[in-house]
């Protein structure tokens, strides 16, 4: 889901429900356009539905116009855990 505030409903220039884990909202900016995708990733652990999804979001990524903004937001459903990476800090 995308949610669009009404003072800039006007700037709606198509959306596009590509299926039931991306949906696809342009608008026209100051700036030129922003294509925002909203995705909704398969849970870990589903190989295949993974794989599958993520072919179809190339795709979807691939029919965007190339001038256009993009912004993918959405649920990754990524797990973070402590596996033995050491995170490092860079200071100057």
């Amino acid at each position: 889901m995308i949610c669009i505030h009404k003072s800039i409903s006007n700037k709606i220039h198509h959306y596009k429900f590509w299926n039931n884990r991306v949906v696809e909202t342009r608008l026209k900016t100051q700036r030129g356009h922003l294509t925002i995708l909203g995705v909704y990733a398969p849970t870990e652990g589903r190989d295949e539905l993974n794989e599958e999804f993520y072919e179809t979001l190339q795709q979807i990524l691939n029919k965007v116009n190339k001038n256009d903004y993009i912004m993918l937001i959405g649920v990754g459903n990524n797990r973070v855990s402590n596996s033995g990476y050491k995170w490092r800090s860079y200071t100057k």
